[in-house]
């Protein structure tokens, strides 16, 4: 082993790592010249953070690998230019966004343990991806990416970004900005109540410009934060929605008032009402579950086996008033 580390370690030729960085590890491939027969790789603290089975050397056939402290001999067949790869769990990946005064930017952060990486090639892979999280099995999840090039297999989207030296730490990049237009939203989303005041939450609407992998919102508007909230995974050109907790200002009101009754059934006028309290207009989303067996008469609303579903815009401090007849058994 001694002998064949003296006559036979080559060093990588780092400037042309090509890096494919995952929720949770990194595929990374450099090139290496290869002598006939057999070569020493002098992986360092690397291979302790390097996933058992994964590291490869491509473009020869291999014999064997002899793993003696951080160096792994090879044999093989062949020699020659070929590329040495292995998946790397001390660098991973996500993307996070930040969205402040109508302009979305996407912004990915690497946290790289070990040393630096220079990658001639940077992709980065995010999204929701739960084969990935079990560390035991990460090629399989590369053999699917493999057999579907260009594809987002198990809900990843592929990023693109420029080539970099990616240092220890974290690093945070943007990568792709577009102006979007917002559509303030207000919302009640949960069971049937009488109460005369409902809670609304504030959120935000808006038509993907870009694919967007799943991941943390940031808003500010009119220079102010307004708060963070989790984007979840959405295609390019389909709607986006981010909630970012109760409204303070804006409330429903309500009024039940029972129709008729009788030995098995009553029916109930219900009446809901929302002033816009804000100088812009918003749109109010209602969706509630309703107590089962029911008929409503609601028009205009979307009728689901659960309840309903229904989305009215409203003009700045304009006010509307919703009726419907629900029927219950008692």
């Amino acid at each position: 082993m001694k002998k064949l580390l003296a006559l036979f370690s080559l060093g990588l030729l780092a400037l042309a790592q090509e890096v494919v960085v995952y929720p949770g590890f990194a595929e990374v491939k450099e090139p290496v010249v290869l002598p006939p027969g057999a070569w020493v790789y002098l992986a360092g603290e690397k291979l302790s953070r390097t996933a058992p089975g994964s590291l490869r050397l491509l473009g020869v056939e291999e014999v064997e690998r002899v793993y003696q402290g951080t160096a792994v001999l090879f044999r093989y067949r062949g020699e020659g230019p070929a590329t040495l790869r292995y998946l790397y769990t001390g660098l991973s990946g996500e993307v996070f966004y930040t969205l402040e005064e109508g302009r979305l930017t996407a912004w990915a952060r690497l946290k790289l343990e070990g040393e630096a990486f220079e990658a001639q090639k940077l992709t980065l892979l995010a999204g929701e991806a739960p084969l990935l999280e079990a560390k035991a099995a990460p090629g399989m999840a590369l053999r699917a990416l493999t057999e579907a090039p260009g594809e987002t297999p198990f809900g990843l989207f592929r990023y693109e970004l420029p080539p970099r030296r990616i240092e220890a730490g974290l690093t945070e990049i943007p990568f792709l900005r577009a102006d979007v237009a917002l559509v303030r939203l207000l919302r009640y989303q949960g069971p049937f109540r009488t109460d005369r005041l409902l809670p609304l939450e504030r959120g935000y609407r808006f038509t993907a410009p870009f694919p967007l992998a799943p991941g943390s919102l940031e808003v500010v508007e009119g220079g102010l934060f307004l708060g963070q909230a989790p984007l979840p995974g959405t295609p390019k050109g389909e709607w986006a929605e981010a909630w970012l907790g109760r409204d303070l200002e804006a409330r429903l009101e309500r009024r039940v008032s029972l129709l008729n009754q009788g030995e098995k059934e009553a029916t109930y006028l219900v009446e809901t009402r929302l002033e816009n309290p804000y100088p812009y207009p918003v749109t109010l989303l209602l969706a509630e579950s309703l107590p089962k067996p029911f008929r409503l008469d609601f028009p205009g609303a979307n009728r689901l086996p659960e309840g309903y579903r229904l989305e009215l815009p409203l003009k700045p401090q304009e006010a509307k008033t919703l009726t419907y007849r629900l029927t219950l058994s008692r």
